[in-house]
């Protein structure tokens, strides 16, 4: 133990503590814009300063490791004047347009401006604004004039995803960031899962938007307009509207999208399923014949799909080719749907509502079309919802609970866990066991293959044989198996990849979590919850037990993985 003051407060507490954690610890507010603690950003702002007597210099609380008998002062004149002094010089560069910024309700920068009443030493004046602006990426958009180089997307790109594709350049003397070699973001091994645009505190990085897709395709009345959202969004969109955390505002969407003029709505749980159908059955055939291809791995997740192209492509034809949810479910729309309907499948236009930036991607990838029709034509992210529904002056948090049309929305237990690490994994080995033992099982609760550790481990017993599955939570968690050996070292049979650490309930399109929350609230759990709540009080558990599914195979698509199925509900990768 080690004695410390600070701010006249008397403070025991453990060695080797920074004077941030130890200030924070004791409710003893430090400014910071940089910080980052769980990517180990730190000291690139100048806005966490301490003074400590007995110093000349002033510290950076952040990384500073707090020393016994230290007298510390957080707000001493001196302090306070180099903070401000170090924000307007973020302000010299930084494009200070409030008024017609998407962040100036979540702007982290903003309230330290206000706080410090620092001003920029000569406005930045963007002529060009144009000029500032990357946007070629299919999913994500760099704004260099918001830019205030504060590294945290550096930072978890490097430690959450592992791929280093954005990084700081030095240009004449001057530090820029942006994508390796400054290509466009689609053409570097970057994987668009959005885990940068998540955190950045300014409107620097932000995904490509489609809201101008559904707009024209609402205001046109020859369109026929569907939309579904994935199982994610229903547990995170009420934090736009000072909703708690961990609330279900599943039946709230379904009217607001009513409100917003969609002509149907229905849910990608739905998706989730169809997908379970496929995939499981992929599963089962790949047991039952013997197969010794193995591990089998989930597709579901489109930043996955980029990682294994860019960095793994000796395991693509281990991919299950099923189709994900989203592009599941838009072949689907654009086939069994206008059928049901009897409407021309030209006519229909089908969006989502993603937690994902990499969905974007996906949903525009060359491969994505099924008799010359794409199967999905715009992707909204939880944040671009929000912002829909802002500008429209819905008060979304006073609406009352709608319902979905079951048609393509009616879902199970199953599909709606997809979005939590370890879900999709769950929801295939309930589907598979069920299908090989051919029984209705009880036992269908999967726990090893539940929580937030990096690599989760099981074996499952399926008609008396032992098959070993993994959860691999975060991509750089794969690098992490890759780089020990574990796919060698042991004998998986499936294996689940989410690119985003907790699953989509962290994607890069969700809701921003500010530092200070990240930290005083576990949000991925209380997200989690959200749907693991959906499961236990769901009537149907199974995906292959859904009515609505099991009328679409036997209307449409026929046997899983056949036919019809195969043609509009599968897709083989190949090295890019």
């Amino acid at each position: 133990m080690i004695n410390l003051i600070i701010n006249d407060k008397k403070i025991s507490t453990e060695e080797n503590q920074t004077i941030l954690q130890i200030a924070k610890e004791n409710n003893i507010k430090i400014k910071t814009l940089c910080f980052l603690e769980d990517c180990l950003n730190v000291n690139k702002c100048g806005v966490c300063l301490v003074e400590i007597e007995g110093q000349e210099d002033l510290a950076h609380s952040c990384s500073t490791i707090a020393k016994d008998n230290m007298v510390i002062h957080t707000n001493s004149e001196k302090v306070n004047e180099k903070i401000k002094e170090n924000i307007s010089k973020i302000l010299d560069s930084h494009n200070f347009t409030c008024g017609k910024c998407k962040r100036r309700e979540t702007c982290e920068l903003l309230p330290l401006v206000v706080e410090t009443k620092a001003r920029a030493s000569k406005p930045f004046i963007v002529k060009d604004h144009a000029s500032y602006i990357d946007d070629r990426s299919k999913s994500i958009v760099l704004d260099k004039s918001r830019c205030i180089k504060c590294g945290r997307c550096v930072a978890t790109c490097r430690e959450k995803v592992g791929t280093n594709s954005i990084i700081f350049h030095d240009v004449n003397g001057d530090i820029v960031v942006g994508p390796q070699n400054f290509d466009c973001f689609d053409d570097t091994n970057c994987i668009l899962c959005g885990q940068c645009v998540n955190v950045c505190p300014v409107d620097a990085l932000y995904e490509k938007s489609h809201i101008d897709r559904v707009k024209t395709a609402l205001e046109d009345p020859e369109i026929h307009v569907i939309v579904a959202m994935a199982p994610s969004v229903r547990t995170s969109l009420g934090e736009l509207f000072k909703m708690d955390y961990g609330i279900d505002v599943t039946n709230k969407i379904y009217t607001a999208l009513r409100k917003i003029g969609f002509d149907k709505i229905f849910d990608l749980n739905f998706g989730a399923d169809l997908t379970i159908m496929e995939e499981a059955t992929e599963l089962v055939n790949k047991i039952k014949n013997n197969d010794t291809k193995f591990p089998m791995f989930t597709s579901c997740c489109p930043a996955w799909v980029r990682l294994a192209e860019n960095h793994f492509p000796e395991l693509l034809d281990n991919l299950s080719s099923a189709k994900s949810p989203q592009q599941i479910f838009g072949a689907a729309s654009k086939s069994y749907y206008p059928e049901l309907e009897n409407l021309d499948p030209k006519k229909v236009f089908t969006v989502t509502i993603m937690p994902c930036t990499a969905k974007k991607y996906e949903a525009d990838r060359p491969e994505m079309v099924n008799n010359g029709i794409r199967n999905i034509d715009a992707v909204i992210t939880t944040r671009e919802f929000g912002m829909m529904l802002k500008e429209l002056k819905i008060d979304f948090s006073s609406l009352e609970d709608g319902e979905m049309d079951e048609a393509m929305g009616l879902y199970t237990g199953a599909g709606a866990i997809f979005g939590v690490t370890g879900g999709v994994m769950e929801a295939a080995l309930r589907s598979a066991k069920d299908m090989i033992e051919e029984k209705d099982l009880d036992k269908i609760e999967y726990t090893d293959v539940r929580g937030f550790e990096g690599i989760k481990e099981a074996t499952v017993e399926i008609n008396n044989q032992k098959y070993n599955v993994a959860v691999v939570n975060g991509a750089s968690n794969f690098f992490k198996m890759k780089n020990e050996g574990l796919l060698e070292k042991k004998q998986y049979h499936f294996i689940e990849v989410m690119a985003c650490s907790g699953g989509c309930i962290n994607g890069g399109g969700q809701p921003r979590v500010t530092p200070e929350m990240r930290e005083k609230i576990d949000f991925r759990k209380l997200r989690g919850n959200v749907l693991y709540n959906q499961d236990k009080n769901l009537k149907y558990r199974k995906s292959h037990q859904n009515p609505a599914l099991i009328r679409m195979y036997e209307k449409y698509m026929g046997k899983p993985g056949e036919g019809i199925a195969h043609e509009l509900l599968h897709q083989k990768y190949s090295q890019k």
